[in-house]
């Protein structure tokens, strides 16, 4: 009955969110963002028309941001490559820190806060993607190189390289440890700076103006509008390959200073506004991949603070699937469950501990072949079969979001 629900109900909380998204960032959704639109060259056996780059979004809390480093046989090293080792990433494009006080790539929080509201950021830079064993172009921090859009960075390039007739990528990546979408606090407060936020700082409707602030949310919307703003001053029109959403542990920790029962509770609805803000900051929905949990590590934990849901893995599944249930030709699955990896045994499963390249915690955070499998599969349905690249953006809403 609950399944059912939801059914039901996501699709008017979306429509519904959608809207006040829009007029609460005061934008106007332009005509000519159509997935159709995008066909015409899949129709004519390729995946992109002349005039098109690929874009992909990668976000989330910490196993978005990744918890080991990157192997060096798999390190990309900007324009040219010269003097960095790893190999040369001509065609894939990740965004700068240009006018603001982030700080990308801190595996400790130990630098500076913004210095200014996300709301004064009025132009980004794209640069070669460049990445290392310690360090990449997560404009969140926490956790390891080793995380999805770098394998996606990496697999996109070697396509190139091996003959693939692909356009450049465009890569935004905001992994941020412990931070999930709820007004309740977390109660972690040793991680990740938490004690400076008090606040989980996905939360959709955060206000962008306040100084300092580190508000994720709108932050996010910005870069998006922003780097595709960017693209389209360059004459090409980008085709958004989706986002990758892997986040929802903050939801379903049981020690939140209010039980983790309502924020699982809230979730459907926090996450409702969160994914159709992004569609409309950029005036067109488009693919969202959500990590599907997997992990135990949160059911029947002793001493959790009550209202306490015991089996918050399997609400947490039932809160997802409701939006792919509701509109699976817009949100879909990354079950690692279906990774070569997995072998069924708890709790690690074959997938948060061991592996080839090894990494993972053992229970919540993956290992180094699953980060690499994530990537494949952000990239998955438009170089597969189905050259489903995602929908052609010609224009953006007139006014920058919140």
């Amino acid at each position: 009955m609950k399944n059912l629900l939801m059914r039901i109900a996501l699709p008017l909380v979306l429509a519904a969110s959608l809207a006040q998204t829009s007029v609460r960032a005061q934008t106007v959704v332009p005509q000519g963002n159509d997935a159709n639109d995008s066909t015409i060259a899949a129709e004519r056996g390729q995946r992109f028309r002349h005039d098109e780059v690929a874009v992909l979004f990668v976000m989330g809390q910490s196993n978005s941001a990744g918890l080991n480093g990157l192997p060096p046989d798999l390190v990309l090293s900007g324009a040219s490559g010269a003097g960095a080792g790893g190999m040369p990433a001509p065609n894939v494009w990740g965004i700068q820190n240009d006018g603001w006080g982030n700080i990308a790539g801190n595996a400790d929080g130990t630098g500076a806060p913004f210095t200014q509201p996300i709301s004064s950021i009025h132009h980004v830079t794209w640069a070669n993607w460049s990445d290392s064993t310690s360090s990449d172009m997560n404009l969140g921090y926490y956790g390891g190189s080793g995380n999805a859009a770098n394998f996606a960075a990496y697999a996109w390039q070697s396509a190139i390289n091996a003959g693939e007739p692909l356009p450049d990528l465009y890569i935004i990546h905001i992994g941020w440890g412990s931070q999930g979408v709820d007004a309740a606090d977390d109660a972690f407060s040793g991680c990740c700076g938490w004690t400076v936020h008090g606040v989980n700082l996905w939360q959709p409707m955060l206000d962008a103006s306040r100084t300092p602030t580190y508000a994720l949310a709108p932050f996010a919307r910005r870069m998006m509008y922003l780097g595709l703003k960017q693209i389209l001053a360059t004459g090409k029109k980008p085709r958004i390959l989706g986002l990758q959403w892997n986040q929802w542990e903050a939801e379903a920790a049981p020690l939140n200073s209010s039980g983790n029962a309502p924020t699982i509770q809230r979730a459907p609805q926090n996450y409702a506004h969160l994914f159709s803000s992004f569609f409309a900051a950029v005036g067109t929905k488009f693919p969202v991949m959500i990590v599907k949990p997997l992990s135990t590590a949160y059911d029947n934990v002793t001493g959790a603070v009550a209202p306490y849901n015991p089996a918050a893995l399997e609400s947490m599944q039932q809160v997802f699937e409701g939006f792919v249930d509701a509109d699976p030709h817009t949100f879909s699955f990354a079950d690692a469950s279906k990774s070569p990896d997995w072998n069924g045994q708890p709790p690690g499963f074959g997938i948060f501990q061991g592996g080839t390249l090894g990494g993972g915690d053992g229970s919540v955070h993956y290992n180094l072949d699953t980060q690499k499998w994530f990537g494949d599969q952000a990239l998955a349905s438009c170089l597969g079969t189905s050259r489903a690249c995602g929908p052609r953006v010609n224009a953006l809403p007139w006014w920058l979001p919140n």
